[in-house]
């Protein structure tokens, strides 16, 4: 397989033909596959030391990445198998020894991570999403701050609370299972708990303070938390690399697209105004790839501007 090839399929800019073309060459054997996942680590190195600022380089001594990700990527007809570890990672070094040594993972377009941190507690991080937390934590709490997505499984210790620090609210836990979203388009923020019970607190209103139990779902609107019971669990299925939407409206669709390809799209056919779409995708299939699928169903055309920050819909 052609590298140009895979590299434009990696960054999201190969064709219709040539993204079919690789799932088919990855299908073929596990060689194929060990020379996909091998050309994706390159890229991916590649992309992360172009990232690096002038100033980021002053202070990067050393990756402490603790995890790799393998996913199966399923299309219509094909599987392939990615490694996603495309990251802008870097280290504020501590000027001196009372500061803390701090880790900022900030997760690309079309990308999730999942990474350890030093407590054994697990987080995955969606797309465009960024965390900051400490090399090590200290011995009376376990504090990061979030912006965007993640699913946190907290490794509980009663003596070292954890706390997740948003723009809005900060979410107090010992030992639980949670998504939470913060600084997304159309939410503030809203967290979802699984296992385990939560305190949600408004930073603007410190004495409004709230506890979720398991099976909960709490939205920030309008400076007040509103609770509701979880109903579907499609919407959490972004940690497997899915994108999934029931029923949907195509301009709300293409929202969250923008989101998790950080891309702008412009609605401009007036056919899709009321359209309404359903199904499953995968992140990594990439937004030019879903569109042509959702082309089947109704007619419309795409194009993108020559630095690829619109995609204008007809």
């Amino acid at each position: 397989m052609n590298k140009n090839i895979l590299y434009r399929f990696f960054s999201g800019k190969a064709s219709f033909e040539e993204e079919e073309a690789v799932c088919n060459w990855v299908d073929l054997s596990n060689r194929n596959k060990e020379i996909f996942i091998k050309e994706r680590k390159q890229f991916d190195l590649i992309l992360f030391q172009s990232s690096l600022s002038d100033n980021n380089k002053r202070f990067f001594h050393k990756t402490n990445l603790k995890s790799y990700i393998k996913d199966f990527l399923t299309t219509a007809a094909v599987i392939c198998l990615l490694c996603v570890a495309a990251l802008s990672i870097y280290k504020d070094i501590a000027k001196t020894n009372n500061e803390i040594m701090e880790n900022k993972i900030i997760v690309p377009p079309g990308q999730r991570v999942n990474i350890i941190l030093s407590d054994g507690s697990n987080i995955w991080l969606n797309a465009c999403s960024e965390l900051i937390y400490p090399t090590s934590f200290s011995q009376d709490s376990r504090i990061v701050s979030l912006k965007g997505e993640a699913f946190f499984d907290i490794a509980k210790n009663e003596k070292q609370p954890f706390v997740v620090q948003t723009t809005n609210c900060n979410i107090n836990v010992l030992g639980t299972k949670f998504n939470v979203r913060t600084d997304y388009a159309n939410c503030d923020f809203d967290v979802a708990l699984f296992e385990g019970a939560i305190k949600l607190t408004n930073k603007i209103e410190e004495d409004s303070e709230l506890m979720l139990l398991p099976m909960q779902k709490a939205e920030f609107k309008d400076g007040k938390f509103l609770v509701d019971s979880i109903q579907e669990f499609d919407r959490f299925r972004w940690i497997e690399g899915l994108i999934c939407f029931d029923n949907i409206l195509f301009t709300d669709l293409m929202l969250r697209f923008e989101q998790i390809y950080d891309i702008k799209i412009v609605v401009q056919n007036p056919i899709l105004k009321d359209y309404k779409c359903s199904g499953k995708c995968r992140v990594a299939d990439g937004i030019d790839y879903i569109l042509k699928l959702l082309q089947r169903n109704r007619s419309f055309s795409f194009t993108r501007n020559d630095d690829n920050t619109y995609i204008y819909i007809d």
